[in-house]
């Protein structure tokens, strides 16, 4: 047995000081008091936050190592930074790049595959937009033709968990009804799409949106009639889940406000879309994806610019600073946070005992200090920070 005691621990709709029972890696007892037995490891918590340890399913790098960078050394060393900042457990995501690239990030990360820290791979392109692309390698966009989606599934199809896609592409029919076979989460992002396209998407499969309110559509004109975009359609939609990104640079606190006012906590995903720059301090440039002249991108403000200003590219953040973001700035209260940033991913990618500080639900937890930051990490009651 272990007991998690003297923290003010997130759970059931608030903040209460409690103790958390731990065995064989699962939580058995969320309570105010218990007798403990004396073989009993405690951990005191000194009086700080335990939250339910924060799940980013979209992020692309930290450290000064993006995960296209192809080497054990990089998704070491992410991981070992988003660690650092209470979230143990992640997709790597890789942004949108040539095919052999792809083939080669796909052989480094199936050294992972087994590692409980990995939730598959997040494939953000290269079946995007042009005109929606962001910051993304212009270059590297194509549409989903047969032979490159079975290229994929045969190389990573049992490691890739969800895929970004633009749904108004010809050969997303064929993209969605293959990757759905292998239970590959569909997700609309970098996309032209207007209602009828996006309401076809959900139709075939499609549940989630990327980034919503970033490189997605509202408000659309096409002709003599205006229609709804990404936007309207996601938060119309009660089954579909939504990404939104934590850094308060991205997303507006109104707008934060209108979604989970429309979708509820348990449909909204935190993410943080770190790129390489995530946790490094001091830097003024970094690169979003290889480190090429044409993916040179700035650092001001607290987040990833092009160089001209015109789009950010991706943030520079983490768990806990996403979540002293949302709670701070955007006065979002702790528990909602800590649903978006660990319970809904969660579910979405199916870990139905994953998210929640519960009894029967695993031990990942995060506690921060007095300024929310990171002071320990425990991934099914050990501790790993």
């Amino acid at each position: 047995m272990k007991v998690i005691k003297n923290g003010n621990v997130v759970c059931n709709g608030g903040v209460y000081d409690k103790l958390i029972i731990i065995r064989d890696g699962m939580i058995t007892d969320v309570c105010d008091r218990a007798e403990i037995p004396t073989d009993a490891e405690i951990f005191d918590a000194g009086g700080h936050t335990v939250v339910p340890s924060f799940v980013d399913i979209h992020l692309h790098g930290g450290g000064g190592y993006d995960f296209l960078d192809c080497t054990e050394d990089a998704f070491s060393n992410i991981f070992k930074t988003h660690l650092a900042h209470g979230t143990p457990r992640i997709c790597p995501t890789l942004v949108s790049c040539h095919e052999e690239k792809m083939l080669e990030f796909f052989k480094i990360a199936r050294k992972y595959k087994e590692n409980e820290r990995f939730l598959g791979l997040h494939l953000e392109g290269p079946f995007l937009s042009k005109e929606m692309c962001g910051a993304q390698n212009l270059d590297a966009i194509t549409e989903p033709t047969k032979e490159f989606c079975n290229k994929i599934l045969l190389h990573g199809g049992d490691i890739i968990s969800r895929i970004t896609c633009a749904p108004e592409l010809n050969g997303t029919e064929y993209l969605a009804k293959e990757f759905s076979k292998r239970k590959i989460g569909l997700s609309i992002g970098h996309s032209s799409a207007y209602a009828p396209e996006v309401e076809h998407a959900f139709s075939i499969g499609f549940n989630q949106v990327t980034h919503l309110f970033c490189a997605t559509t509202s408000r659309v004109k096409r002709g003599s009639k205006v229609y709804g975009g990404i936007a309207e359609c996601s938060l119309l939609n009660d089954d579909c889940y939504v990404e939104l990104i934590g850094d308060g640079h991205h997303i507006s606190r109104e707008f934060f406000e209108i979604v989970m006012k429309i979708k509820g906590c348990e449909k909204i995903c935190v993410v943080s879309d770190a790129m390489r720059g995530a946790g490094e301090s001091g830097i003024t440039e970094s690169f979003l994806g290889e480190k090429l002249p044409e993916n040179r991108v700035i650092i001001e403000d607290g987040v990833a610019k092009l160089p001209d200003r015109s789009s950010f590219a991706g943030s520079v953040t983490s768990g806990d600073m996403m979540y002293r973001a949302l709670t701070d700035d955007y006065g979002i209260d702790s528990y909602s946070v800590s649903v978006m940033m660990s319970y809904a991913p969660s579910k979405l990618l199916g870990l139905t005992d994953s998210g929640k500080i519960e009894k029967e639900f695993r031990a990942d937890l995060t506690v921060l200090d007095e300024n929310k930051k990171t002071s320990a990490v425990f991934l099914k009651g050990e501790r790993i920070y």
